[in-house]
């Protein structure tokens, strides 16, 4: 026996009392083929037969529970059922009803989903967010720094292959000065090229001399924060190279740049190509 004609089989079994569709009841059923006395049940009137029936557990009394009895119901009336407890009818409002709250309860998973979705998107934009602020430049001709003298470092330019590593504005080429666009910590960095200008026969007897390098902010290496490096004079050859690097915190407007202090006796030479460079990394 197929499953519509079962349940057909322990509706009728359990007497509910209520009555077909018109449509189903004056239907002839037809036989079914290869048994003479079977009856073929359309599965459409199966299911309005279940609609329309007082309860999802008739099918339960048909087997033998509780024997609740239902009384016949008037015409387009469901019957009701004299038993104490049981679930009501399964009317098809109810079944809209659950179907209505699974879809809302569907519909705020997948906004739950979503929203966790931007959020991922979100914390990789941030990680792989651009530079704001950059700059490298090197020194376009070659400085003289004569002896015991202080010089903060000017004249210089962007070569054309690292233009792609200017991030926003503030550099001042022909001043040497940096201007921070943002408040924040950057790492500054300079390399300096230095070829001596006197013979050594001259240099002979300059003991203590030396070569400063710093990165002061707004000018003023004394009173505020700045980087220095230092340089032997006498153990140095008639080439040398010099470096200072480090981080310094700026807030916006001020300007950072470099400087040299000649300690020694003999004028130098910083060669062009000597670089500048900062990188801002975070506030």
């Amino acid at each position: 026996m197929r499953l519509p004609e079962l349940c057909l089989a322990l509706l009728c079994a359990a007497g509910t009392g209520t009555e077909a569709p018109r449509a189903a009841r004056e239907r002839p059923l037809a036989p079914e083929h290869g048994e003479p006395g079977a009856a073929r049940v359309d599965p459409r009137q199966a299911w309005m037969l279940l609609a329309g029936s007082p309860g999802r557990n008739s099918g339960e009394r048909g087997r033998g529970g509780s024997g609740a009895l239902t009384a016949p119901a008037g015409p387009g009336t469901p019957g009701k059922s004299t038993a104490g407890a049981g679930a009501g009818p399964a009317v098809p409002e109810e079944l809209l009803r659950e179907l209505h709250l699974l879809l809302r309860g569907t519909a705020k998973m997948c906004g739950t989903a979503g929203e966790g979705s931007k959020e991922e998107e979100s914390s990789k934009g941030s990680a792989q967010r651009r530079v704001e602020a950059a700059f490298h430049c090197r020194t376009r001709a070659d400085i003289a720094v004569e002896q015991k003298t202080w010089l903060e470092l000017g004249l210089f330019y962007i070569p054309e292959r690292e233009e792609m590593f200017q991030r926003g504005p503030g550099l001042n080429l022909t001043s040497g000065q940096y201007t921070a666009p943002l408040a924040g910590f950057y790492t500054f960095s300079s390399t300096l090229h230095i070829a001596r200008r006197e013979p050594r026969r001259k240099r002979q007897g300059c003991r203590g001399s030396r070569l400063r390098v710093l990165i002061c902010v707004q000018s003023r290496c004394q009173h505020n924060s700045h980087l220095e490096s230092a340089s032997q004079l006498e153990s140095s050859g008639e080439l040398f190279t010099i470096s200072v690097t480090g981080t310094l915190y700026l807030q916006a407007g001020q300007h950072a740049s470099v400087f040299v202090d000649n300690t020694a006796g003999s004028p130098l030479t910083i060669q062009s190509g000597s670089d500048f460079s900062a990188v801002l990394l975070g506030v």
